[in-house]
């Protein structure tokens, strides 16, 4: 009796000890599982937010050295600085002088606007020192006669710009307070075909690197480097200007970050990521003009954060009372796997949540909600109490039958995850990025699923901004010579489908467009531009594509148009220039048919419209295929370019 007591006390005690090893040991797992998928996030959040930095800080700066180069080519031509060399009076300097501080103060990437005579004597000035905009006194003005960027700019020719290495900037022979480092940018400045002195401007490359950061963040550390690895500016201006005034190779990436320095030779765009930090770079791609303003952009972050600690302290926290608490009631086991389950679920809950990070849905098996949070409400514009119990069609989500049916799929294998376009409450569109995930019960069957997302409809509406930016022609607001290719070869492809389908092309140019720009000035000659764009724009239907592509030349793409109605049209849009007052000028143009070849599409109506300038100008030509031979058409194109 006692031996069968014995024996079914150690049977007993073998069964709770391997209840507890196995508990013990798939609570290791877990956590070890948890504690990987915890770092694998951190370090998805962070690629995601270096590539959207660094993809948002090219775009910036691109967008930024234009701007500086137009406006340093529009203050060379324009009529203050006319003005100011013809007669260099009190009132002609205020007008220039009260243009240069109004530019410096709407650009806070200037730290110094001069007009700097032909001697290297400064005739005006105004600094911009820590956003405060100063006109500096005749008094104060300096010869820069023996400067190396003056006699660098003495060798430019008329209009063009040059720039001089990023330098620390100097006043009357010593360092300016606090010690900054910029990009000399330089033209000469003509009137009457005789060169009068040079517009310099001083790019201040910390104020650049400001601007082109998307938000400030302690986290982060963007940085400019040179060709050699020097760091022009940062966010920590302990490491700024260090090659400016010493010797010590740590001033450097090169050194301080060898491996590092190493894969940005090799690469252009890349990440390194350390045991305590994450690098990306991306190289800038800048023109040989702005070149010297730097090669690569720079970002490290810390690869964990206070998020991720808690996170895992909070998961060895869990994993050390369930230790505890399975050690303190293994008597009671079969009791306590009843409870584990629910206590399983409420993590999986708990985790969805925070993979989710912001917006959470829960809802039944037949996708009824069960409970949102406040960010959902936020986002949708609907409360709780409004929607629990409804269906997640009330939520206006647009997605297809084939779209369902596939989520769906995704569902009964695992969890899914996409992108959601909805409409709010006052039908207005949103985008989220969401998670769905499955919860199930011991026998496999689907108890809920809990919907988490972030709200991504800033970022898509940013995305969208950026492609319209870089499909458009800045001047004239119309499409560009890249959305117009685009356009023309899905035309050609639709018509190759479909051979009956009619679509032309016509190709526009306007007559001696070189003399308006010699006559009356490259401002006129844009302004005509513009306003042969919104004529063209205001003529033609939605359907049609007009894009500017090239100096003076646009192009409209019209579907569902016969040869016939295409030079009909043309035809209107060339009287009715013709007799305006607006567009002091005549234009040319050619037709073709668009058909399976794009390329030759487009070469038929540039023959055309040559024809077109041959025959005289102010005329709109079609495109003959009967009577153009390879050989007529070189010497169309040999003698119209000879009279343009």
């Amino acid at each position: 009796m006692h031996n069968a007591m014995r024996n079914k006390s150690i049977r007993v005690f073998k069964l709770i000890f391997s209840i507890i090893l196995i508990f013990g040991i798939s609570l290791c797992l877990y956590v070890f599982n948890q504690y990987q998928r915890i770092e694998n996030d951190q370090l998805t959040r962070i690629n995601d937010s270096h590539a959207q930095r660094l993809a948002f800080a090219s775009e910036r700066l691109s967008s930024v050295i234009e701007e500086v180069d137009d406006m340093i080519k529009k203050i060379s031509t324009s009529p203050q600085v006319d003005l100011f060399t013809q007669t260099a009076s009190l009132r002609n300097r205020t007008a220039l002088e009260n243009m240069f501080y109004f530019i410096v103060k709407n650009e806070n990437v200037y730290s110094q606007v001069r007009y700097i005579d032909n001697a290297g004597i400064e005739l005006i000035r105004v600094n911009n020192k820590q956003n405060n905009i100063e006109r500096v006194p005749s008094s104060e003005l300096e010869n820069k006669s023996k400067r190396p960027y003056f006699l660098y700019a003495q060798q430019l020719k008329q209009g063009e710009i040059g720039t001089w290495p990023v330098d620390v900037e100097i006043e009357n022979g010593q360092l300016t307070k606090p010690i900054k480092t910029s990009l000399r940018i330089m033209t000469p400045v003509y009137n009457q075909h005789q060169r009068q002195g040079y517009i310099v401007v001083n790019l201040s490359v910390s104020n650049v690197l400001k601007a082109i950061e998307a938000m400030q963040s302690d986290s982060f550390i963007t940085r400019i480097i040179d060709e050699n690895g020097n760091i022009l500016a940062s966010d920590n201006p302990s490491e700024e200007l260090g090659h400016f005034f010493t010797t010590s190779e740590q001033q450097s990436i090169t050194n301080s970050f060898s491996a590092l320095w190493q894969q940005i030779l090799s690469t252009d765009y890349g990440r390194l990521t350390t045991e305590d930090t994450t690098y990306s770079y991306t190289e800038l791609g800048l023109s040989d003009v702005y070149a010297p303003l730097g090669k690569y952009i720079l970002i490290t972050t810390p690869t964990s954060s206070a998020f991720v600690t808690e996170q895992k302290n909070n998961l060895l926290t869990i994993a050390s009372l369930l230790l505890l608490l399975l050690l303190g009631v293994c008597g009671y086991i079969f009791k306590l796997f009843n409870s584990h389950e629910n206590s399983e679920m409420n993590q999986q809950i708990m985790g969805a949540a925070f993979n989710g990070v912001a917006g959470v849905i829960i809802t039944d098996q037949h996708f009824k909600l069960i409970k949102t949070n406040k960010e959902f409400a936020r986002v949708s514009g609907f409360t709780q109490h409004e929607l629990i119990g409804e269906s997640l069609d009330k939520l206006n989500i647009q997605f297809t039958q084939a779209e369902m049916t596939t989520i769906r799929h995704h569902l009964r294998q695992g969890n899914w995850q996409g992108e959601v376009i909805g409409q709010d409450k006052q039908d207005n569109p949103y985008a989220l990025m969401a998670r769905i995930q499955v919860l199930r019960n011991n026998l496999g069957a689907i108890k809920k699923y809990v919907i988490t997302f972030t709200d991504i409809t800033q970022r898509k509406q940013l995305e969208e901004t950026l492609r319209n930016q870089s499909e458009s022609d800045p001047l004239t607001n119309v499409w560009n010579r890249r959305k117009f290719d685009y356009e023309l070869n899905n035309l050609s492809v639709y018509t190759k489908r479909y051979p009956n389908y009619h679509a032309c092309l016509g190709i526009i140019d306007i007559d001696y467009f070189k003399k308006i720009n010699d006559n009356f000035g490259h401002d006129v000659g844009d302004n005509a531009l513009k306003n042969l764009a919104d004529f063209l724009s205001s003529q033609c239907r939605e359907t049609d594509i007009i894009a500017r592509i090239g100096g003076e030349e646009f192009a409209i793409l019209m579907p569902h148009t016969s040869l016939d109605q295409a030079e009909a049209v043309l035809s209107r849009i060339k009287n009715n220039i013709d007799s305006s007052t607006l567009m002091p000028f005549t234009v040319s143009a050619g037709i073709s048919r668009v058909q399976d070849d794009a390329t030759l599409a487009y070469k038929h109506a540039d023959i055309a419209m040559y024809k077109a300038k041959k025959a005289g100008r102010n005329q709109v030509k079609r495109y003959d295929s009967s009577a153009a031979t390879p050989t007529k058409q070189r010497a169309t194109l040999s003698v119209v370019n000879a009279h343009c």
